[in-house]
């Protein structure tokens, strides 16, 4: 039973912890920079620079993922992020946007470790029809810590020094590292990997199963949206000329999301999850049309909260593609790799964002962007009609 596996459970609990912990550092951070820098896209330039650096590392880090004990890998990961928020102490000082990008440096170097693990894990540890209803509970702990991270951080940022709220994010990542101890994740045998993992080598192997392509390109596509949303919601804060916003705009999005994640095995757990996966994208783009009213206060939170909705179906849907087509000694270079690319969307979508916010505006943009995932939505659809692309929750479902 699921519920019953003890290393998924402290998983799960490790999740809750580093997440809230991150949440009230990205509150924070987003405070700090709102007071020093004024244009939107010299904030994204300021988010892209651990971008960057994660990206250089996920060819590596793919490759030690796959060669070693992952919970020393998360353990190491871990200890590392305990670092970023320290060097926040000396930014918050002297107003010094170098030192913000050094813990945003570190912050990312952990991330390119720690995430392709914990997705790698999951197969190993759980049977492959637990992997959908895992992946929408692991999706509904982040949701929960995102929601407990956010309104904390909302508290604290109007009632404390920012100070204090990076120390609440190293006492969260310690704890992590002290849960991370107990973890206990069969090792994978396989030949020594040497090689790095390149675009050319990953095509390849989605060249070979088109279901891994479909999958890539849409959720690179929910990426390029995602990797600016902290900006969005930064303007529509001050077009509406309420703080607070932030903090509803970011729990209408979570408490849709586990509501969404209570629902998503039930309706999609038959279902062929290639083709669910591309029809949600038209449901995306619908949504972010709803964000262009970004003047109507009581729009833009039922337009989030209907695309986390579709986020708590859209995510463990995608993974569990992934998780099942491709066999568990390539997952961490699998998952490493979609990390990079990942990282390479947010980079390009903070830089799009922040340029299209202060070319177009925000309603613009977000009319943009949501006719070119409604016309993708339709394209990967009729792709993965043509090639017949079928998966399915359960081995048996697809028979």
């Amino acid at each position: 039973m699921l519920w019953r596996n003890r290393t998924f459970l402290l998983l799960m609990t490790g999740e809750v912890i580093a997440g809230a912990g991150m949440w009230i550092s990205i509150i924070a951070n987003l405070q700090f920079m709102q007071s020093l820098i004024p244009s939107d896209t010299v904030k994204a330039l300021v988010l892209m620079s651990g971008l960057v650096v994660s990206i250089l590392l996920s060819p590596k880090a793919g490759v030690i993922i796959d060669m070693y004990d992952k919970q020393k890998v998360m353990m190491l990961a871990s200890l590392i992020r305990c670092l970023s928020p320290v060097f926040m102490f000396p930014a918050l000082a002297s107003n010094s946007i170098p030192w913000m990008v050094v813990s945003l440096i570190i912050m990312q170097c952990s991330a390119a470790f720690y995430f392709p693990t914990v997705q790698a894990s999951l197969p190993a540890i759980l049977t492959k029809d637990e992997l959908l209803k895992a992946n929408s509970i692991y999706l509904n702990i982040s949701t929960l810590s995102r929601i407990g991270g956010t309104a904390v951080g909302g508290v604290l940022v109007v009632s404390m020094e920012l100070s204090m709220l990076y120390v609440c994010s190293i006492i969260a990542y310690a704890v992590l590292a002290v849960v991370t101890l107990f973890l206990r994740i069969p090792h994978v045998s396989t030949r020594t990997l040497k090689e790095k993992v390149e675009f050319r080598e990953v095509l390849t192997i989605a060249r070979r199963d088109p279901a891994l392509l479909v999958g890539l390109i849409n959720n690179g596509l929910i990426t390029l949206f995602l990797g600016g949303v902290n900006l969005m919601i930064l303007n529509f804060s001050e077009i509406q000329q309420e703080p607070q916003l932030m903090g509803w705009i970011y729990m209408a999005e979570g408490f849709s999301i586990l509501v969404g994640g209570l629902l998503a095995k039930r309706w999609i757990g038959g279902r062929n999850l290639v083709a669910s996966s591309t029809l949600m994208l038209v449901f995306f783009g619908i949504s972010q049309y709803g964000m262009s009213f970004a003047a109507h206060k009581w729009m833009v939170l039922a337009s989030f909260a209907a695309f986390g909705f579709v986020v708590a179906f859209f995510f463990p849907v995608s993974a569990t593609i992934f998780q099942k087509r491709l066999p568990e000694h390539q997952q961490g270079r699998f998952f490493s790799f979609k990390s990079m690319l990942d990282r390479s969307f947010f980079l390009l979508a903070l830089g799009v964002t922040g340029v299209c916010l202060d070319l177009l505006g925000i309603s613009g943009y977000l009319l943009l962007i949501g006719t070119i995932t409604v016309l993708f939505g339709f394209i990967t659809y009729g792709y993965s009609k043509k090639h017949k692309l079928d998966v399915r929750a359960h081995d048996e479902a697809a028979a």
